[in-house]
């Protein structure tokens, strides 16, 4: 039998029924052991217990915990809290014990263990950020240099480098010591090779950073040996990206070196170091350096040289200037591209086209005409054909170029046509990945002009037959399927579907694995093709091995029916249309509520939906406003109201107040829209602007009705705005419905000059909900996935003793309430947008009074508001506020947190937590009639007196 290692400590660390302090509590045990391996065990845990719990009192608890550990432990366990400090380097600002985490620390370093000491400087090196001027540590580093320890004098190199980093008074105290070391002859060479590292933090000032310069450039010619040279090198490019001014002395350095000194590796690091001082700017490069460089790739011949050298350009060519000044062809920069554009080593030749193909993007974006486009083209498509022609099979290289192609289309649409056609021909003769990446071309490509697809229909077609008739397809074969088919919606985007093309995609899902077809269906829905989505989600719904998973196809297949049944105009009518769609949504509704999970709420889900469904009632029901005018007359009063009512459009009796209602109707449902956007941090920039369409839709037939039905009502004018200047594939077939639809509210308009209601508005209101119910909806990419995750945690103080009760506030006092938060990240953390501020908002109710049940209702109607807007720091932020309470009862206070991005936006994310204080009643004095007892009337008893009377009160017999 195979033994197991049991462990006191719990391996599912921070789940969620075990709270901070149970975690904390459990690991304190840990520590607290008197077997070694169970302490280590638990120290290692700490950084889990952070990343989860990442609140200040729990980490100041812990590492106070931990520096006990590291004063009276052994190496190795210190060792062990060295690792935690390292990796929860962005948690260390949170101690509010800093000097007592520093002093229990400190205590070793008068150990008389050369190991101990060395340990103890990693540590403090380690947390550096939060004790950057502690003047007894610097003095422990500077005293450590000189130990004739190694393993000490390492680790105080260790710690003065971080402390450099921070620390200007350290840095500049430091510089003479440093510099005196490197130069003395005692210092052994592998010493001065760790000690010169610290030099490029001399930064805080210009004469230390001047003087560091000085000493490391007449270091070179003294120490030419190439470890020397590198570190050297290595240290100056630090110092001058950090300070700016030197960038142009060391760039003349580097091309120095690069240009006269024989070794490879010399030449490599000197165009690595360029590279990394090009990023702020050729702007800040000093005159003719670029030319230089220009000139050196261009005489050399050499692939360890080509490559770096035009990488470096290529970022040297983000510059407008530099691009500007080479639009024409004749420069050296466009012969030095020109020529490698043909280069039989396939990855210089990619750097040369990028080059190019930067040129001509600027000089098309600034309405320049740049010289040689044909000739860019032309080589761009001869690196194409050479990439899927080639045995050695590089996908990498081939991506970048397929990007230049896109790239060029993106800033000048004609050229679509030209690389359709070029990729279409090639995509029968590659196999593999390469058809992968050709697919994501033209899918790219058909984004931004689907119409140039149409020709490789049958080419598509034909491929995927041979890929249907595989029997047993690899995984890349698969993901091929999919791609093709995903071209296929985007090409038909608009279009009907011809029997051949739909019986292909059928045939395909019946010989396909079930992820496959899951993704191929998603694809449909998302650009419009409902038909196609339904069909195969029928058919996965009984497929699944879970409960949840089978409700939330269900709802799928609903969703997906709802809006097929409103695409086919010939099926009913629209009424019957809208009707049973909206059925479906319900129903589709309902199954996302069984598929919901604690884990997986599916809010956005569910509420985009609620809208979508409460939007399609709210066309039929304009639509049975409409029918009003022939089937209910005005009521033989109407002249009467108009006249009382000084509203003309009452003459017209019931329709009025109907359509006024719709109104209503129509801006509740794009109020709710816009509610839902905001919530939607997360959402890529297309889902967005489907959402913003949306709320557009709701907006025109507002303002259409208002023009009908209310006076001094007026259509907006000219084009409609949707946030965007390039509106996405997706998104195109609502953009028609709603310019479709402007047209007859601009008609409505024309013809609201009278106060009338004419059947030919009815007409007209009518159409347009006809045009805007047949516009497929593509459902965005934010309801399947959500490539970017971001969580607000929240953690209020103070809590009840137990949950769910209330907290106990005396009378005439205030609460302080502490929140702290902790911004969480998925897997890509800013990739659409970030947080730069949180407002933290803090309302407080009265719910009931304690001892008085006749309360004003306006009391409970109050509502006191406080707002404060922090900064977060490494995804922490903390917030304070006062709360006073002006009368006895009970209240509930309120946290909500929402986010405000670099754009300034403001985003409803959440979360929202409550608290309920207790607030007792002021007792009140009244006077009180004791028998025996003389008063006169001024005098005021308590009501707790009137049971305990004082002996000097009572009267004598």
């Amino acid at each position: 039998m195979l033994g197991l290692r049991v462990s006191s400590f719990n391996e599912n660390l921070g789940e969620p029924e075990q709270d901070a302090n149970s975690a904390l509590t459990e690991l304190d045990k840990g520590l607290r052991s008197g077997k070694v391996g169970e302490q280590c065990e638990a120290i290692v845990r700490f950084p889990k217990l952070f990343e989860k719990y990442p609140f200040p009192i729990l980490i100041n608890a812990s590492l106070l915990k931990l520096a006990d550990v590291f004063r009276m432990g052994n190496n190795f366990l210190r060792l062990c809290v060295l690792r935690v400090c390292q990796q929860s380097e962005k948690h260390l600002d949170k101690i509010s014990n800093v000097d007592e985490f520093v002093r229990r620390v400190y205590s070793v370093i008068h150990s008389n263990d050369p190991i101990a000491r060395a340990v103890t400087l990693r540590t403090f090196g380690a947390v550096a950020a939060i004790i950057p001027e502690r003047q007894q540590i610097h003095h422990s580093i500077r005293r450590s240099l000189d130990s004739h320890d190694n393993v000490e004098v390492e680790a105080a190199i260790y710690a003065a480098i971080q402390f450099a980093a921070q620390s200007k008074t350290f840095a500049v105290s430091m510089c003479n010591k440093v510099s005196y070391m490197i130069q003395g002859q005692a210092t052994t060479a592998n010493m001065k090779l760790q000690l010169i590292p610290i030099l490029q933090y001399m930064h805080h000032d210009t004469a230390t950073a001047a003087m560091v310069r000085t000493l490391c450039v007449d270091l070179l010619p003294c120490y030419p040996a190439q470890d020397f040279v590198l570190i050297i090198l290595n240290t100056l490019s630090k110092l001058a990206a950090a300070t700016l001014v030197h960038i142009p002395n060391q760039v003349t350095l580097l091309l120095k070196y690069l240009k006269t000194d024989p070794r490879w590796e010399v030449k490599s690091k000197a165009l690595q170091h360029l590279y990394e001082l090009a990023i702020p700017g050729a702007h800040i490069w000093p005159q003719g350096a670029v030319d230089d460089l220009i000139d050196y790739v261009l005489s050399s011949n050499r692939n360890k040289i080509l490559m770096p050298g035009l990488c470096v350009i290529q970022v040297l060519v983000e510059s407008p200037r530099l691009c500007y000044e080479n639009r024409a062809s004749n420069t050296k920069l466009r012969e030095l591209c020109g020529i490698h554009a043909f280069s039989p080593h396939f990855g210089i030749a990619v750097q040369a086209i990028q080059i190019l193909t930067q040129i001509l993007c600027y000089c098309f974006g600034e309405n320049l005409q740049p010289d040689g486009t044909d000739d860019v083209i032309t080589s761009l498509e001869s690196l194409i054909l050479l990439l899927t022609d080639s045995e050695q099979k590089q996908p990498k290289h081939l991506k970048v170029a397929l990007k230049c192609a896109v790239r060029l289309c993106e800033a000048r649409p004609e050229y679509c046509e030209t690389f359709v056609d070029l990729l279409g021909c090639r995509l029968d003769n590659v196999e593999g990945n390469y058809t992968i990446v050709i697919c994501e071309a033209l899918g790219a490509i058909g984004g931004l002009k689907p119409e140039t697809l149409l020709p490789q229909l049958q080419t598509m077609l034909k491929l995927l037959g041979c890929l249907r008739a595989i029997e047993s397809p690899t995984d890349v074969q698969t993901n091929t399927k999919v791609m093709l088919c995903t071209l296929l919606f985007q090409l038909l985007s608009g279009y009907k579907w011809n029997e051949e093309t739909k019986n292909a995609v059928f045939e395909t899902v019946g010989s396909n694995n079930l992820w496959s077809n899951y993704c191929i269906a998603r694809a449909a829905v998302r650009y419009g093709h409902h038909q196609i989505g339904t069909y195969i989600f029928k058919q996965l719904t009984e497929q699944v091995s879970s409960e949840h998973f089978h409700f939330w196809l269900a709802c799928l297949k609903e969703m997906s029916e709802a809006e097929a049944l409103l695409s086919d105009e010939d099926s009913s009518t629209l009424v019957t249309r809208l009707d049973q769609s909206s059925i479906h949504y319900n129903k589709a509704i309902a199954a996302l509520k069984a598929a919901s999970t604690p884990s997986h709420n599916l809010t956005f889900q569910a509420e985009y939906m609620r809208i979508r469904a409460e939007f399609l009632q709210c066309l039929a029901q304009l639509i049975y406003t409409c029918n009003i005018l022939c089937i209910v007359p005005p009521p033989a009063i109407a002249a009467t109201i108009v006249q009382n009512t000084r509203d003309e459009h009452q003459r017209y009796g019931y329709i009025t107040n109907q359509m006024r209602k719709c109104v209503k109707d129509f801006k509740n449902c794009g109020e709710l829209h816009w509610k839902l956007y905001q919530t939607a941090f997360d959402a890529d920039p297309v889902t967005l602007e489907n959402m913003q369409i949306l709320q557009q839709m709701c907006v025109l037939i507002e303002q259409s009705l208002e023009t009908v039905c209310t006076s001094g009502s007026k259509i907006r004018e000219g084009p409609m705005e949707f946030g965007t200047k390039n509106i996405k594939l997706e998104s195109r077939e609502l953009v028609k419905a709603c310019e479709n639809s402007l047209k007859g509210a601009q008609k409505l308009a024309e013809d609201s000059v009278t106060s009338t209601i004419t059947h030919r508005q009815v007409e007209i209101l009518k159409k347009i909900v006809e045009i805007l119910a047949n516009a497929r909806l593509p459902v965005p990419r934010f309801f399947f996935q959500i490539l970017q995750s971001t969580s607000v945690k929240l953690a209020i103080s103070p809590q009840p003793r137990v949950m769910g009760e209330f907290i106990s506030v005396q009378s005439g006092s205030q609460l302080a309430v502490k929140v702290e938060g902790v911004i969480q990240h998925g897997l890509k953390a800013g990739l659409f947008r970030n947080i730069e501020q949180v407002v933290i908002s803090v309302t407080s109710q009265l719910q009931s009074a304690a001892k008085n049940k006749d309360i004003d209702p306006k009391v409970l109607e109050h509502v006191s508001l406080l707002s404060q807007t922090v900064t977060p720091h490494k995804d922490f932020f903390s917030a304070q506020f006062l709360l006073g309470f002006p009368r006895g009862g009970q209240y509930l206070i309120v946290v909500e947190a929402s986010v405000i991005d670099k754009e300034s936006n403001t985003w409803k994310t959440g979360p929202k937590s409550s608290l309920t204080v207790k607030v007792p009643e002021e007792p009140k004095f009244l006077p009180i009639t004791v028998p025996g007892i003389t008063t006169n009337s001024n005098m005021i008893l308590m009501p707790e007196d009137s049971l305990f009377i004082k002996p000097h009160q009572k009267k004598l017999q």
